[in-house]
């Protein structure tokens, strides 16, 4: 997901017909994709539980805020962002859906330091991360 814009209709295509085609290879960029998504609803809705002003509230304003969202979205995502792409990845290939790739389970997902992690960190049960 380097260097990608959220709507380029021919990154997603072409991200479409490699899922098709190698699903093992291409489930780390398809699941950072959907966290994308994911973060630019979270945004949005939060956006909209606070409510407007008449001083800074105009279309003009809505239509860039909404695009910098997006954009936004898809920058966290590529940095790790929740945590949502990992644990899609880490289900998706413990449930047989799709095979794991040998070399490298997460390739190409960050974790919020910048650093590509090798290794699925298994899921924290209980609260706080507390084992009960």
């Amino acid at each position: 997901m380097s260097n990608t814009i959220f709507n380029d209709i021919g990154y997603l295509a072409s991200l479409r017909a490699d899922a098709v085609s190698a699903p093992s290879t291409a489930i780390n960029e398809v699941a950072s994709q959907f966290e994308a998504l994911f973060i630019q609803q979270m945004m949005k809705s939060m956006r909209d539980a606070v409510p407007k002003s008449d001083l800074m509230s105009s279309d003009h304003l809505d239509t860039y805020q909404a695009m910098a969202d997006q954009q936004l979205s898809v920058n966290l995502a590529q940095q790790g962002g929740i945590g949502l792409a990992r644990v899609l990845v880490e289900q998706m290939q413990t449930k047989g859906y799709v095979p794991p790739v040998t070399e490298q389970l997460n390739q190409g997902v960050r974790s919020p330091d910048g650093e590509s992690k090798t290794d699925p960190q298994p899921l924290e049960s209980g609260v706080g991360g507390q084992h009960g």
